[in-house]
C-alpha cells in the first residue's frame, strides 16, 4: 500500500505530556493509535502509554488482514483496558489511571475506527471535511438532545468532561466503531487529541492540510492549536496519513513501527519549557 505519514506531539503549557501515539504496519495492514491520559486523575501518562504499548503487542501478534475487523477493534480496547487496571494496580499505592483513545485500523484499501472518549478522527476528502467521530462527552449528549447549540458547545463549562473512558471501572467501555469506509486517493485520516481540535476547527485544519505539504501542514496546526490556547494550551497530539492506493511496492521502504517514546517526550518537553517554538 502507498500512503504518506506524519504526526507530532506537543507539550503545550502542562507539566507532563500524557499524550501518546503509535503507528504500526503488518502484512499490510496498518494501525494508527492516539491515546490522551485523564490529567484529571492520577496516572494520566501510566494509562495512555499502557493502552499504546498493549495495542502495538497484540497487533503485531495477529493474523491479518483481519476477517472481522470490527471485531478485531472492540478486542483491541479490551485488552488495553486490563493492560490499564493493571498498570494502575502495580502503583505504589495502586491508582486508577485513566485515557480516551482513537484506533483506526487500515487493510485492503479500506478504514474501519473505533474511539472511546473524545479523542477524536476526522476524514477529509476532497480538501474538504467529511466525517468525523463523535465525542463521548457531556456537550455532545447535551447537544444530541436538543439542550444546547452548536455554538454554544465550543464555550460550554462541561466541554471537556468525558462519559467513556479506557480504564477505571471493572467492565471495558463500549467503543463507537465505524462502518467500513473504502478510501479514495488522497483521503486524509487525521487522529488528535482535544488540545488540537479545542482551538482549531475542522475547517481550520483542512485549509492548513491542503495548503502545505503533509509534514509541514501538521507541524503548522500543532503550533497554531498552542498559539491559539497560550498560556492554557492543553498536550497537542496529531497523526495524519493521507492515502495514495492499494498497490503493493516492494521497493518502498515503510516505517514498520514508530512510537513516541519518553525520551522523545522529555525532549518536547525541554523544548517547550525554554520557549523554542518554531514560527515556521
Amino acid at each position: 500500500m502507498k500512503y504518506q505519514l506524519a504526526k507530532t506531539s506537543r507539550l503545550g503549557n502542562r507539566v507532563v505530556n500524557e499524550d501518546r501515539i503509535g503507528v504500526v504496519e503488518h502484512n499490510n495492514t496498518v494501525l494508527l493509535i492516539l491515546a490522551d491520559g485523564m490529567g484529571g486523575y492520577r496516572g494520566g501518562q501510566i494509562a495512555s502509554k499502557a493502552m499504546v504499548n498493549r495495542m502495538l503487542r497484540q497487533f503485531k501478534r495477529s493474523k491479518l488482514p483481519t476477517a472481522d475487523p470490527v471485531a478485531f477493534l472492540k478486542d483491541l480496547i479490551v485488552d488495553a483496558h486490563i493492560a490499564v487496571l493493571r498498570a494502575g494496580s502495580e502503583q505504589y499505592p495502586p491508582i486508577e489511571p485513566r485515557t480516551t483513545c482513537v484506533v483506526c485500523l487500515i487493510q485492503e484499501g479500506n478504514a474501519w475506527w473505533a474511539h472511546v472518549g473524545d479523542s477524536r478522527l476526522y476524514l477529509f476528502r476532497g480538501g474538504k471535511p467529511f466525517v468525523r467521530t463523535v465525542d463521548h462527552s457531556k456537550i455532545e449528549e447535551l447537544h444530541r438532545k436538543g439542550k444546547i447549540s452548536k455554538e454554544e458547545m465550543d464555550k460550554h463549562p462541561q466541554r471537556h468532561l468525558v462519559t467513556r473512558c479506557v480504564g477505571y471501572q471493572k467492565h471495558p467501555p463500549i467503543p463507537t466503531i465505524s462502518d467500513k469506509i473504502p478510501l479514495e486517493k488522497y483521503d486524509m485520516l487525521l487522529l488528535c487529541s482535544d488540545g488540537l481540535w479545542g482551538p482549531l476547527t475542522k475547517e481550520n485544519i483542512a485549509d492548513t492540510l491542503t495548503q502545505n505539504p503533509l509534514a509541514e501542514a501538521v507541524e503548522r496546526i500543532a503550533y497554531q492549536a498552542e498559539f491559539r490556547s497560550y498560556p492554557e494550551a492543553d498536550n497537542i497530539s496529531v497523526i495524519t496519513l493521507r492515502w495514495i492506493s492499494n498497490e503493493i511496492d516492494k521497493t518502498e521502504e515503510t516505517p514498520k513501527e514508530d512510537v513516541q517514546d519518553e525520551l522523545t517526550q522529555t525532549i518536547t518537553a525541554l523544548d517547550s519549557a525554554m520557549g523554542k517554538f518554531n514560527p515556521w
